[in-house]
C-alpha cells in the first residue's frame, strides 16, 4: 500500500463521490469503468450521515492510503489505533468463526471503518479486507478522538449510524434463523440493489461482487445459493453474470419475498 496527503482530494467540485484517479481527481461513480470495482454511492453512509464537510476536514487529519484487492485493511484481534474513511473501491467485513467465513457487509466510498473500536478503545472484533483495490484516508486514533471531542454533533451522527449497524447485526441472527435460503438470498440481492446497485435499461446492475460474496453475506453454502440463483434465473427474477447481479424489477423480486413471508408467516 502506498500514501500520500489526503488534501488533494478536496480540489474537485463533483457532486457526486466517486472514484479517486492517480491525479488526485474524483470521477463520479457513474463513469468508472472498472469491472472489479463497479459500485454506487451507498445510501446511509458516514459521509451522507455526517456531511461532505465533515468528511473533508477529517482527511486534513488523515493520509490517503491506496490498497489492493484483498489487502488486509484492519486485522481481528489488533489494536484499534486508527480509523479509515473509504475513498474508493468496496470492502469487506469478515466475523471470526469456525469454518466458514461469515462477511456482515460490504461497505464502498463514503464508510467510515474501524471506529467503534476507537471509541471503547477495545481491540477489533472483525477482520476488514479490501474487496477491490481502492483508497482509504487513514485517521489516527487519537486525532480523531480529539476531533469528535471539539464536534459533538459528529459524534451524535456516528452514534447513529452505530445503532443502525447494531440494529442490523441484530436482524441478520433472525433472518438465519427464521427465513429460508431462498428468501435470504433475495434479501441480500435487495439491500445491495438499494446500497450498491445502479439503474440501467436492463434492470438494477449489482457489479463487483461473485456468489461467494453472496454466500458469506447470508450464511450458506455456494452449492445451495447456485440451485437458488438458478431458479431465479428461470423465473426471470435475476441475471447472473461473472461478478454481477441484473435486477429485472425490483418490484417482482420483492413481491417474491413478501409471498414467501407470508406463507411462512
Amino acid at each position: 500500500m502506498t500514501d500520500r496527503p489526503a488534501g488533494r482530494l478536496q480540489q474537485s467540485k463533483t457532486d457526486v463521490w466517486g472514484s479517486v484517479l492517480d491525479d488526485g481527481e474524483v470521477r463520479p461513480a457513474s463513469e468508472n469503468r472498472d469491472d472489479h470495482a463497479g459500485f454506487a454511492l451507498a445510501r446511509g453512509t458516514f459521509i451522507n450521515q455526517a456531511g461532505k464537510q465533515v468528511c473533508a476536514q477529517l482527511r486534513e487529519l488523515g493520509t490517503l492510503t491506496r490498497f489492493a484487492r484483498n489487502d488486509t485493511l484492519l486485522p481481528f484481534n489488533a489494536a484499534s489505533d486508527h480509523v479509515l474513511l473509504i475513498e474508493e473501491g468496496l470492502v469487506k467485513v469478515l466475523l471470526p468463526g469456525q469454518g466458514r467465513e461469515l462477511a456482515a457487509g460490504i461497505y464502498g466510498p463514503g464508510e467510515l471503518m474501524g471506529d467503534q473500536g476507537v471509541l471503547d478503545g477495545a481491540r477489533r472484533s472483525a477482520t476488514v479486507v479490501a474487496h477491490t483495490r481502492g483508497a482509504a484516508t487513514r485517521i489516527s486514533g487519537r486525532l480523531f478522538l480529539n476531533y469528535l471531542d471539539r464536534n459533538p454533533a459528529v459524534f451524535v451522527a456516528l452514534c447513529g449510524i452505530l445503532r443502525h449497524r447494531l440494529r442490523k447485526a441484530d436482524h441478520r441472527q433472525v433472518t438465519f434463523a427464521f427465513q429460508n435460503v431462498a428468501t435470504r438470498v433475495a434479501r441480500q440481492l435487495l439491500a445491495w440493489s438499494e446500497t450498491l446497485g445502479i439503474e440501467t435499461a436492463e434492470g438494477v446492475v449489482i457489479s463487483g461482487l461473485s456468489r461467494k460474496d453472496l454466500s458469506q453475506c447470508i450464511g450458506a453454502g455456494e452449492t445451495t445459493v447456485d440451485a437458488v440463483l438458478k431458479e431465479f434465473t428461470g423465473r426471470g427474477l435475476v441475471r447472473t453474470h461473472w461478478r454481477k447481479y441484473v435486477l429485472p424489477s425490483v418490484v417482482r423480486l420483492r413481491e417474491h419475498v413478501d409471498s414467501g413471508d407470508r406463507e411462512h408467516g
